[in-house]
């Protein structure tokens, strides 16, 4: 009660007024609800509760939250340490992207509650000797339509039979497809089903807005989506579109239009993608150009517009991204540009839409004068693309070094530590017992081998590093002298 009167909540949403009874009953929960209605807390506040009032004396983990993503995992976790503050329960979270041995480290104390990707999890399960699920109480599977839909079945399926048998299973979705009944039917047992939201149909407070790109015209995406954020659309917006090359691409262009842009992708690091949605929500960002990674789960308060750059391929991934804005109450505008082979689509959801849906129409001058500033920033985005790729070869090359040298040190301490030689292509006797070896190692018919170990290929690869590198200073300074010169 002390979090939650910390935290400022007042009123349950409808699914944590109906989840919240049964779940501190024990029974198994089916439930579907849509996007930022308040699941997380819907299903932690009562297994916190049973945690506390049911302690154990044993270091075990008894609650196994699954996620479909990284950062959704990343969420889950900050709201369960946020709900935990004023007490002693353990938490520990476990997705790709960070250091393995940290995890597996912490599994090993037994926290109360793991939140886990179900990738990395059964990477646990078979690497950490220590670390099991037979104490599982409460597994929980927290957008299980994500999960399927991202080919983690037979990881889930796996996951299910590692816990006890006499656990409670809660298992939330957004959508209730045949593949999540199928999962339904072979992890919960005579499940309460709560129906808050089939999230088939968009926000009653979401204002649909399309703007029609003839076939002639599909280059003028870019310049339209410039005019939208430029001239009417300033901040808290989220700009979805299908490719890591698109999102990187655009992410350049409106950062050169004097816009605070940021890029979610899975091309970024997990610390980069977590900085990219930390930016945005500290509104130290703008605009955030995300491929559909971003678009299930996560909670971003806030957002005021939804930019469809091209169309989703299902009307279900639209109702997913548009659902970013007007929550809670809130109202919000979805901007989609609809090009020629996307007009099925627009019939679901003018099918689906409770509300009419309005054309938007930019002038034509305005799209010519957008295209030209594009036009003109082109080399520049070049530039910028060239220098990236130019710091991600040193990277690589500084990488390259690094090894090397972890190689030759490595090497070294072996000499030092062991009698036997290993620096040629067979191990030598240590000298004493049997002959000398002169020169180096022999084979068994007494010829001379080379050497070609893994000493011979890392001096190679410093040798080519440095040479690189050289290359790359020189090719830098050269850039200098000619913007001087001009």
């Amino acid at each position: 009660m002390r979090a939650i009167t910390h935290l400022g909540f007042i009123h349950p949403t409808p699914i944590q007024a109906a989840t919240i009874p049964i779940a501190l009953l024990g029974r198994d929960i089916c439930g579907c609800a849509g996007t930022g209605t308040g699941k997380t807390a819907a299903y932690m506040l009562p297994t916190l509760e049973r945690l506390l009032f049911r302690p154990s004396n044993q270091m075990v983990t008894r609650v196994l939250v699954l996620v479909p993503t990284r950062e959704l995992g990343a969420q889950v976790y900050s709201v369960t340490r946020d709900l935990a503050q004023f007490t002693k329960i353990e938490t520990c979270l476990a997705i790709g992207g960070f250091e393995l041995k940290t995890q597996e480290t912490m599994l090993r104390q037994g926290p109360d509650i793991v939140i886990a990707t179900p990738g990395r999890l059964i990477d646990h399960l078979k690497n950490t000797p220590s670390f099991s699920l037979s104490s599982v109480e409460i597994l929980i599977l927290d957008e299980a339509d994500r999960m399927l839909d991202t080919y983690f079945a037979e990881q889930m399926k796996e996951i299910v039979d590692h816990c006890a048998r006499t656990r409670q299973t809660m298992l939330f979705s957004a959508t209730m497809t045949e593949k999540v009944k199928d999962l339904a039917t072979v992890s919960l047992t005579k499940p309460v089903k709560v129906f808050v939201d089939s999230n088939q149909a968009v926000a009653e407070n979401l204002r649909q807005e399309f703007i029609r790109i003839r076939g002639e015209s599909e280059k003028d995406r870019e310049p339209i989506l410039a005019a939208l954020i430029c001239r009417t659309f300033h901040d808290h917006v989220i700009v979805f579109v299908q490719t890591k090359k698109q999102a990187h691409r655009l992410r350049i262009l409106l950062g050169l239009l004097n816009k605070k842009v940021g890029e979610l992708h899975g091309n970024l690091t997990q610390a980069q993608r977590l900085e990219a949605l930390k930016n945005f929500k500290d509104e130290q960002i703008d605009i955030l150009v995300a491929t559909d990674v971003a678009a299930r789960g996560l909670d971003i308060s806030g957002i005021r517009t939804v930019v469809n750059f091209v169309m989703p391929l299902t009307y279900e991934h639209y109702i997913h991204r548009v659902g970013r804005t007007a929550r809670a109450g809130r109202g919000g505008i979805s901007i989609s540009l609809v090009g020629e082979s996307e007009r099925k689509i627009v019939k679901d959801i003018h099918k689906n839409s409770n509300h009419p849906i309005k054309n938007r129409i930019i002038p034509p001058e305005v799209i010519a004068k957008y295209k030209n500033r594009i036009t003109a920033l082109e080399p520049n985005i070049e530039e910028i693309v060239r220098e990236e790729l130019e710091k991600k070869a040193i990277a690589r090359t500084e990488n390259i070094l690094n090894r090397a040298k972890d190689k030759v040190e490595g090497v070294s301490a072996m000499k030092r530590e062991f009698p036997l030689k290993i620096m040629g292509g067979q191990m030598t006797k240590k000298p004493g017992k049997g002959k000398k070896s002169k020169g180096g190692a022999n084979d068994k018919k007494g010829r001379k081998v080379k050497k070609t170990g893994s000493f011979t290929k890392a001096i190679s690869n410093v040798n080519s590093s440095r040479k690189f590198r050289h290359e790359a200073s020189h090719a830098n300074k050269m850039k200098q002298v000619k913007k001087r010169n001009h």
